[in-house]
């Protein structure tokens, strides 16, 4: 049996399906005709190892799902059913020949009990302890390991902040104005606890509209901000896709790479929560902490993750944000709104 690089979604697995072919032809499995083409057999070590980091529950979830929403690893649910049943053929599991079907999984224990303890540590330092904590835990659970991947800025790209005017027909805020309040005066965020500032951006200019909560008719004044020349700004990725394939070729075991990724994504949503102004500042507490670890044992720049408000938008949090200046400031005025009722059942 062949594959393809069209039966994939990951760029690892691609890359190396398109090396490595040498022949062409058409795809048993996403039917792409005159495509490069490498056996199964090729890929069995990589399968053999992904499959390890799941264990079959029949109170589980179906094998295709855990796949296609966690790993983006196959084109569609189909190709991944049919590469799955392929599969069976040399590799007992995950397939039920018996009653015919792809067995359901979870994540090995090795794996649930890593990233869970995100959840009990929450509890922990909001609730418990705050001033005194056992970061030996988080050692041993190899947490001060999972933060060293890290993506590099330069002077070439441009950063965003946008700050609301409190007066109509204000002029636009000063270079000086736009970075981070003094620390006499900085709240607590997501990210920082009270009195230590960070410095709040965005790669894209809309999406510090939502960030900010703009109304319609609001002013606004938006800064561009770039690394200073010879600088680099080094960040901290919570933003990447998981890739099994180049987990599998990492110096890391894949069951590590897996804990270290969904262990992210986890801490990804509590940072891309927007506050709410009803919010307690205690519901802050655990991802402040968890960016203070980061800048300790990493010794990066910042953080990079999703936004929750502005799709495909990304957030940047800067500890040293004197590596970036302010070059230019420009005022907007909203002048349209996208507001999304909510219907209740």
């Amino acid at each position: 049996m062949h594959t393809c690089p069209n039966c994939f979604k990951d760029l690892e697995l691609i890359k190396y399906i398109e090396s490595n072919s040498i022949v062409t032809g058409n795809c048993d499995f996403c039917g792409t005709k005159s495509a490069l083409l490498l056996e199964i057999v090729e890929l069995l070590d990589f399968f053999e190892d992904f499959f390890n980091v799941f264990e079959a529950d029949t109170k589980g979830i179906n094998m295709v799902d855990i796949i296609h929403n966690d790993w983006h690893l196959f084109k569609n649910k189909t190709v991944t059913k049919k590469f799955i049943q392929g599969l069976s053929l040399l590799i007992d599991y995950p397939y039920d020949h018996q009653k015919n079907r792809i067995v359901k999984v979870k994540y090995v224990p090795e794996i649930t009990d890593n990233v869970s303890y995100w959840t009990i540590f929450k509890d922990e330092i909001k609730w418990q302890q705050r001033f005194v904590l056992p970061l030996e835990n988080l050692k041993e659970l190899g947490w001060d390991n999972f933060f060293n991947d890290k993506v590099e800025y330069k002077d070439n790209v441009s950063l965003f902040r946008a700050r609301i005017h409190h007066k109509e027909n204000q002029l636009a805020f000063g270079y000086n104005e736009m970075g981070c309040p003094e620390k006499e005066s900085a709240n607590g965020g997501r990210a920082n606890p009270q009195g230590i500032p960070y410095l709040y951006l965005s790669k894209e200019l809309e999406t510090t509209f939502y960030e900010t909560r703009v109304l319609f008719k609001d002013e606004v004044s938006v800064g561009e901000f770039k690394v200073i020349n010879g600088e680099y700004v080094y960040l901290v990725d919570f933003t990447e896709e998981a890739s099994a394939f180049q987990g599998f070729n990492s110096p890391d075991s894949l069951v590590r790479y897996t804990q270290k990724i969904l262990l992210k994504q986890e801490i990804s949503k509590d940072l891309s929560k927007p506050i709410r102004r009803y919010d307690s500042e205690i519901e802050y507490i655990p991802t402040q902490f968890i960016c203070e670890f980061i800048r300790y044992m990493s010794k990066v720049d910042g953080i990079i993750f999703n936004s929750s408000l502005h799709a495909n938008g990304k957030n940047i949090v800067l500890f040293n944000f004197e590596k970036v200046s302010c070059i230019s400031v420009k005022k907007y005025v909203i002048d349209s709104l996208k507001i999304k009722e909510q219907i209740l059942s």
